[in-house]
């Protein structure tokens, strides 16, 4: 029962943390620069596109503008799942179901093939293929079992990568957000002070001490984050709810606004909801 109730909790992920935080979630992979989590003989390659593609959606908020760079990349890099798993993602937050659809076999596949050769990549994502799928099932009350199976999947997936790669940047990035999902601040701390790249991991870290009440340590690594990338609307409405929590209402205004000044390609629904949580500030 115990095990059903926290993958319930996957299905409001959402809710709590944004659509772009699950897209994160589910997404969280190497590809800025040559790797942005290793280095040396552990870096994989990446191409330009991929590259430039990742940054667009991660690392400044133009989720929109990576769609054309996805396909070049698909050329480019034909066996690397994090490209079909951006593509997923995009599509998602089009709103179109069938390419959304198309892209899950395409990542299942790609992460097979790469099973001999980086075996805990494989298993991270066949999990994101599954966590993905149920994802999309999360609505339906009739595909609920369904939709368990899935996240039950994914979580064992996850825990076979992380079981073979405990310190790798990239799986601890993932693996943070799903013990944050099920409630496992501790662990989700410590697997963020493994992961990469910075901002994503910062970012992690402040939602962390922010569900915990620790608005002290929780401004102080959305503060780093943001140096890191300070074009990133998804930090600067981070840095707002964390003004709302230390009750400094007109500076968390000027953030929200900032957010929603450069958040022109965030999803519908994000924008709705930072102008929501702005103007509670503004009558408040």
């Amino acid at each position: 029962m115990q095990t059903f109730f926290r993958q319930l909790r996957i299905q409001r992920f959402v809710g709590r943390y944004g659509a772009m935080s699950l897209a994160m979630l589910l997404c969280a992979s190497s590809a800025i620069a040559a790797d942005p989590f290793r280095v040396g003989v552990k870096a994989r390659p990446i191409g330009p596109s991929l590259q430039s593609a990742f940054e667009d959606f991660f690392r400044y908020g133009r989720y929109q503008s990576s769609s054309e760079k996805l396909t070049k990349a698909e050329t480019e890099n034909p066996n690397e799942p994090l490209v079909y798993t951006l593509q997923a993602a995009t599509a998602y937050q089009n709103r179109q179901k069938e390419a959304f659809l198309t892209t899950l076999p395409k990542i299942r596949a790609a992460s097979q093939r790469m099973a001999t050769k980086d075996s805990a990549r494989s298993h991270l994502y066949q999990g994101i293929a599954q966590g993905l799928e149920g994802y999309f099932l999360k609505d339906s009350v009739t595909d609920l079992p369904k939709t368990l199976t899935y996240a039950s999947s994914m979580l064992l997936e996850i825990d076979k990568a992380h079981r073979l790669s405990p310190n790798d940047p990239e799986i601890n990035l993932f693996v943070g957000f799903v013990n944050m999902v099920l409630s496992k601040h501790d662990e989700a701390l410590k697997n963020f002070q493994k992961a990469g790249p910075p901002y994503l991991a910062l970012r992690g870290q402040a939602l962390v001490y922010r569900d915990t009440n620790d608005y002290a340590n929780a401004q102080m690594a959305v503060d780093k984050a943001i140096a890191i990338a300070p074009q990133n609307p998804e930090l600067l409405y981070l840095k707002a709810q964390i003004l709302v929590k230390q009750k400094n209402p007109t500076e968390a205004v000027k953030f929200f606004d900032q957010a929603l000044k450069l958040g022109t390609q965030l999803p519908e629904g994000t924008i709705k909801q930072i102008k929501k949580e702005r103007s509670s500030q503004v009558s408040g």
